[in-house]
């Protein structure tokens, strides 16, 4: 499915973001991605992925000037490209009355800025190919509501109405744009076993989510599959957001 596709992935060393980029690589398709100062995971990553011409730019997606320079290198390095997966995030666990006003800024700064500066560069570039697709990796708290985490969520809701108006704009173009919704992600390192089982008692499916079920989804969204596919937000959460 991937085997003749570029996909260009921002973040490359997040988690979910780095399963996107193995799997396209390992499918035969080419993979372009940013990293931020993760430059050691970064070259770890390039170094590990099946096949030739894959790219990796160091990019801060907070600066609009250096994103639309990285954008402009990636289309001109490896295009045309065919997608664009967002996963850069940023979340810390606050109340509103313990946010102070620079943790607020950063989320928005990071979770909806960043996601903006990389769809205002990449639009006209796949305007111009008359086809492309961008996905946008949001939470569930995009789309329902979690007690300390004000900054996160709102910036996820945000990023939400961002993706949809991009699919608005960009529809007749031939361009797509849609959000993928995880929920609680399994990490063994980080989670004890009583942690996982408080999860899971949390949502319908007892299964977590994976980076790999969230890049599968992505890359779903991204594929003729979903050719008519447009403005979606798709829940990868174990009907953890039904609740």
């Amino acid at each position: 499915m991937y085997d003749e596709q570029t996909v260009l992935v921002l973040s490359g060393t997040s988690d979910s973001g780095r399963a996107v980029a193995e799997t396209v690589a390992d499918a035969g398709g080419t993979v372009g991605f940013t990293y931020n100062s993760a430059s050691d995971d970064a070259e770890a990553l390039l170094n590990e992925l099946d096949g030739d011409g894959h790219e990796a730019w160091s990019c801060d997606v907070t600066d609009p000037e250096e994103t639309e320079a990285v954008i402009d290198e990636a289309f001109d390095a490896i295009g045309p490209i065919d997608s664009l997966v967002y996963t850069v995030g940023v979340i810390a666990r606050s109340s509103i009355t313990d946010t102070d006003v620079d943790d607020w800024q950063r989320h928005l700064d990071v979770n909806v800025t960043g996601a903006f500066n990389t769809i205002k560069a990449a639009a006209p570039k796949f305007e111009e190919q008359g086809h492309g697709a961008m996905v946008a990796v949001s939470a569930c708290d995009g789309i329902m509501r979690s007690s300390d985490l004000a900054a996160y969520d709102a910036s996820k809701q945000a990023l939400i109405a961002l993706v949809e108006e991009a699919a608005r704009e960009l529809g007749p173009s031939g361009v797509r744009a849609n959000v993928v919704s995880p929920g609680f992600i399994r990490d063994p390192d980080a989670l004890s076993e009583d942690a996982i089982d408080g999860l899971l008692e949390q949502q319908p499916y007892k299964q977590l989510t994976t980076p790999q079920a969230i890049a599968n989804a992505c890359l779903f969204l991204c594929s003729d599959l979903a050719s008519t596919t447009t403005g979606a937000v798709l829940p990868v959460d174990s009907g953890l957001s039904l609740e």
